[in-house]
Formats: C-alpha cells, structure tokens, sequence
C-alpha cells in the first residue's frame, strides 16, 4: 500500500513539474520603410537573433523584426520584452537599425531577435552580428560583415570598382557561393567558398576552404588551406598546412611548422617560391619543364633527374640542386627547406 501511495503521489509531483515547466511564448514585432531612392547605406546592429537580407524588389527598403521570448509566465515574458527594443534612425542617405538590450535582461530561457530585410543589391550594407546567423543573397556595393558566434551566408558579394567588401568572422561559419574582391580577417571558424576571384585573408585558427579561386593573398597561423583550384597563392604562414589539388599560375609561401602540398602544377606555370621549416613541401611537377634552384638543410630533394641539367652539391648535412628539368622554357621555382623533405614529383 505504502508504495501504490508513493507512486500515485510521485506521478502527480511529476505531472505538476511538467505542467510548470511549461514556458510562455511572447512575441513583439517592429516594422519600418523607407524609400529606397533616399538610402545609399544600410546599418544593422544585432544579437542573439539571425539577420536576413533578401532583394524582393520594390521601391521601399524595409526592416521587419521579430522579438521572441519565452519566460515562465505571461507577466515575466511581457517583462523581458520591455527589456529589449529596436532602434531605427536615417541620417542622410544612412538607415541605421539596432537592438538595444537592458543590462539587467536576464533569462535562462530561449530568446531571440530576428531581422528580415528587403533591400536593392546596390546598397551599402554593414551589419554587426554577435550569437545569430547572417544571411545574404546578393550584394553589388560596399559591404562590411562583423559576424562573431555566429554563421555568414552569402550568395553573391560582388564588390564595385574601388569599393570594398570586408568580412570579420570569429567562432562561426561561412558559406559564399561567388565573390570578387574580399577582404577577411577570421579565427576559430571555418569558411568555405565556391568561387572567388580575389581573396585578402589574415586568419589564425581556422579552416579556409575555396574550390576556385583567383589570386589569393594570405597571412596565417595556425590554419588549414584546402583548394582545389587556384590561379596564384602569396602567403606568410606558421603552424599551418597548403594542400592545392591545382595550382595555375603561381605559388611563394614563407612558411614554418607547416607542410605544402600540390598535386598538380600547371603547364603554363610562372613561378614557384617556398621558404619552409620543419615541414614537409610536394609539388606536383612530373613532366614540367622548369628552372630549379633547390637547397635542403637536414632534408632531401627528390626530382626528375634523368631529365636534370645543372649542378647538384652533397655536402654534410646540405643538399643543393640548381640547373634545368625537361627541356622546354617552363617557370622557375625556388625552394629553400629546413628538416622538411622536398619532393617534386609523386
């Protein structure tokens, strides 16, 4: 008897706890326009909520924002509510949306504010996002991203001549399917994209992966390039690793603590530069013709040499090819290694 009591009593307390933890959602929306001949720049700054940015046409630029919230009651939702508002100015030719949140704003629960916006692709934008996801179908003007905690999407970011697109990511993602000309700066983050034609990157603990890229200026530390394809790479690296699958035109990296790697080098290739320590560097130059000047301290140098012409030194610890391989004009590369193997073929 006393357990049938104790689990009749047991389901109750269990029934009541659900029935507590049940959460209040309240929601409050703000809506503004403005004509879009009388905007060249669009500011947003947010957090906690995800900013989406579409070009449905029309002549209004408009700003819908969503604010949610859950609380355990009506009246401690309607309460945390009132602790968050959207402010909305225009000076100029310059609209400025921001979230505002108390201090005190307090809440273990989910909340959230969302933007959507409707905007031409030749407007300014600068958007601030901290804990929320970015999206953005196309932009054709100047554009500034500062995204932390959060993920960037991009369809399009095509910069005009002499403008800039600039892109700031820490602890998130980023998807862009094309851009043209882009600066970033990224850490902890991983950004993948589809086509680029003109990349300037510094990053630091992240992922960077392009599938074709143009040229690619890069300063790193402790990083992971993965391109498939690429015209040129210029870069200063630490602690991180290349791997190119195709390499057109150009190579020069001043790295240490970090393999390259390129499966396959262009016919019509220019140039290859490496300076490199404690790591080791694969170029895929099988049946090129090139002009070589390799030097290896504590390492080898592996190459085509049935078709080399030049000087080869064997001296203690130093290996030094300089000479011809194949018997066309081909680029030149240069190579210097320290405790890194040097292979110029598979």
């Amino acid at each position: 008897m006393k357990f049938k009591i104790f689990a009749v009593l047991f389901i109750l307390g269990a029934l009541t706890t659900g029935i507590k933890a049940i959460a209040e959602e309240k929601t409050k929306e703000y809506n503004e326009s403005w004509p879009a001949s009388g905007v060249q720049t669009l500011e947003v700054v947010n957090k906690f909520g995800e900013v989406k940015v579409n070009n449905d046409g029309g002549d209004q630029i408009t700003i819908d924002v969503v604010i949610t919230v859950e609380a355990p009651n009506e009246k401690k939702a309607n309460d945390l509510l009132e602790q968050i508002e959207v402010n909305f100015s225009k000076n100029g030719g310059i609209v400025k949306a921001q979230t505002k949140i108390t201090s005190d704003f307090k809440s273990r629960q989910k909340f959230s504010i969302d933007y959507t916006i409707n905007v031409p692709s030749d407007k300014n934008l600068n958007i601030t996002n901290k804990y929320g996801n970015t999206i953005v179908n196309e932009l054709n003007a100047n554009g500034d991203f500062d995204i932390r905690y959060g993920n960037f999407t991009a369809n399009i970011l095509d910069a005009p001549e002499n403008g800039k697109m600039d892109i700031y990511l820490a602890y998130g993602k980023s998807n862009v399917s094309l851009a043209t000309d882009l600066k970033v700066k990224v850490s902890y983050s991983t950004m993948n994209f589809s086509e680029i034609k003109n990349l300037e990157l510094e990053s630091k603990y992240s992922v960077i992966n392009i599938e074709e890229g143009g040229s690619v200026l890069a300063e790193s530390k402790y990083d992971t390039f993965n391109f498939e394809e690429v015209q040129s790479v210029s870069s200063t690296t630490k602690y991180s690793h290349f791997k190119i699958e195709e390499l057109k035109k150009s190579l020069k990296i001043d790295a240490g603590y970090g393999g390259i790697r390129v499966d396959e080098v262009g016919s019509d290739f220019e140039s290859i530069s490496i300076t490199n320590s404690y790591g080791q560097i694969k170029l895929g130059l099988d049946d090129k013709s090139y002009s070589l000047d390799a030097s290896c301290n504590y390492c080898g140098v592996s190459y085509n040499e049935d078709d080399f012409s030049g000087d080869k030194i064997k001296e203690k610890h130093t290996q030094i090819v300089k000479g011809k391989v194949g018997t066309g004009n081909g680029g030149t590369v240069y190579v210097r290694s320290r405790y890194g193997e040097i292979k110029l073929r598979h």
